[in-house]
């Protein structure tokens, strides 16, 4: 499978938004709106199979940016020896995307639709019938996620063990329809799990 380059990054990030935020909070500042999220699903389209990605997210007002990195895999064939795989054929497609949309929060909910563009690489891996394609593409995307409404301690542990003060940081989960318009196009669902910083958090909550 993909690295999940955009996850890695989105872990730096949350490091340095993390210092920034414990700064802010002494200036009485709000928080930013930013957050991570991994993917898992199912793609219909010119590639169908199992879908991973994973996007980092930023908000200001109902402006959403993001950067998404997914993969589409098809796996036609497995030629083990004993239960040791030693021939796989299979296509994948590879897709990293810069998109712009709108998202609004309600309490502890959010929904958006974005839209942008996109470089995919396509990739054929069978017996006698090899190809590799790179094209461009629009991509789209339309979500919902729920999160915590209000500041709590982090939970680890499966969400067990309390740990910290009350903070604005704390996890999501949702459901994304994510598509490409492109020379192989796809149109496909996820269930997103995510990291960060989901909305605004006030003092008093």
């Amino acid at each position: 499978m993909m690295k999940q380059l955009p996850l890695v990054i989105f872990l730096l990030i949350i490091s340095s938004i993390k210092a920034q935020e414990n700064i802010d909070s002494l200036n009485t500042k709000p928080n930013p709106i930013i957050f991570g999220d991994f993917s898992l699903g199912y793609s219909n389209g010119f590639v169908k199979g199992f879908t991973v990605g994973g996007s980092v997210n930023y908000q200001k007002k109902n402006n959403l940016f993001t950067f998404r990195t997914l993969q589409i895999v098809n796996i036609k064939k497995i030629d083990f020896f004993l239960i040791f795989p030693y021939n796989i054929e299979s296509e994948t497609m590879t897709e990293y995307s810069l998109l712009y949309g709108k998202r609004y929060i309600e309490e502890g909910f959010s929904y958006h639709f974005s839209g942008g563009i996109s470089f995919a690489t396509y990739d054929k891996n069978f017996e006698n019938d090899n190809l590799a394609l790179n094209y461009f593409g629009f991509p789209v995307e339309v979500g919902v996620s729920w999160f915590k409404n209000k500041k709590r301690r982090f939970r680890v542990l499966y969400g067990l063990i309390p740990v910290g003060k009350p903070t604005s940081f704390g996890r999501s989960i949702g459901f994304k329809l994510h598509a490409n318009i492109a020379k192989r196009s796809y149109v496909g669902l996820g269930l997103t799990f995510g990291l960060g910083w989901h909305k605004i958090y006030n003092d008093e909550e």
